[in-house]
């Protein structure tokens, strides 16, 4: 009953985004003009994305060039490359959530999110090429895979905002971060900074909002779970090449791992628990585990550019043969060293 009273305090008891034919003939939903605002946070969240705006075209200075380490150019290029078209995606899923969410403060939120999602993707797609010198990559079809069928869900409005407000953009953030500490060039610790600006913002809103679509995450709670542990396998391939890149700029992925899945549990752990959430916390302590061993394996067999070592791997081999840990090991990891060759 206390859980339920908390959850019940996160929600906004006013329908204030929706036109429904009562709302046509009768008033309220989208023309509620109280301008009452019962998750303040939330309110409070979507004024300081206005005081906080930015524009793309006079963010820095764009005919200067960007002068970067070359030592870690490339590294950086690829890891912006990854992420780009994630917020490409998240201008869809936040446009989705707008649509979906009845409280006025999260409508006028996540339309806000979309618009800064937007720019984030415009500002990278301009950035990249300017450190590398070549035209943007188009993304590989692991990268299509996990930024549309792990992130945007038109029908299931606690999905989007669990994989893109609680989960995304706290690991995007964190990988910004590092990124932000290696380079050198001013331009585009610049720019990187003011993108993190905004996705620490869209981690908050996660926290100001979930509490909003609970009843969708209640209903909808299994396929939910089920498309997070398949997004987690279609996660590993999508990012099998970039452990080296992440070497080199110091971007801990199991730190940065340990991180999202602590920030998950500290937003949904005052939500009342589920005959599934033994199952659920297994699952989540089982990812945790695997992570670090599975980057082990892909640094044992990959060189410098992420691709399969043929010499690595036959030593690979070699051990598997006086080791049966180790033999497991590798059978384990045939479909990321097959993604890799």
């Amino acid at each position: 009953m206390a859980l339920r009273k908390k959850l019940e305090s996160w929600v906004a008891p006013r329908n204030a985004a929706s036109m429904r034919w009562r709302d046509v003939l009768f008033g309220g939903g989208v023309f509620d003009v109280s301008g009452d605002h019962p998750n303040k946070k939330g309110w409070e969240i979507f004024e300081l994305g206005q005081k906080s705006f930015w524009a793309v075209p006079s963010a820095i200075p764009w005919d200067e060039p960007i002068r970067e380490n070359p030592e870690y150019a490339e590294h950086i290029a690829a890891m912006l490359t990854f992420l780009c078209p994630g917020e490409k995606a998240a201008v869809t899923g936040a446009s989705y959530i707008s649509n979906l969410v009845r409280s006025e403060e999260a409508k006028f939120y996540f339309a806000e999110q979309a618009l800064e999602e937007a720019k984030h993707y415009d500002a990278l797609r301009r950035v990249i090429p300017k450190i590398t010198g070549r035209p943007l990559e188009a993304p590989n079809v692991w990268v299509r895979f996990l930024y549309s069928f792990g992130v945007v869900d038109r029908d299931d409005v606690a999905f989007m905002m669990g994989n893109i407000n609680i989960i995304g953009e706290q690991i995007a953030n964190q990988i910004f971060h590092r990124i932000n500490h290696r380079a050198v060039d001013p331009n585009l610790r610049k720019l990187l900074a003011l993108i993190g600006k905004d996705e620490s913002r869209h981690i908050g809103a996660g926290q100001r909002f979930f509490g909003e679509v609970f009843d969708q995450f209640e209903k909808n709670r299994r396929k939910i779970i089920a498309k997070n542990l398949a997004t987690s396998i279609v996660l590993a391939f999508a990012t099998y090449d970039l452990v080296k890149p992440m070497d080199a700029l110091d971007v801990d992925l199991i730190e940065i791992m340990d991180s999202m899945y602590k920030h998950y549990h500290d937003v949904t752990s005052g939500l009342p628990a589920f005959p599934e959430q033994a199952i659920l916390e297994k699952i989540v302590a089982h990812l945790r585990k695997q992570t670090p061993k599975t980057i082990a394996r892909i640094r044992k067999a990959t060189d410098e550019s992420g691709r399969i070592d043929p010499q690595k791997l036959v030593a690979m081999c070699e051990e598997a043969l006086k080791s049966p840990r180790m033999l497991r090991d590798v059978l384990e990891n045939l479909p990321f060293l097959a993604r890799a060759a």
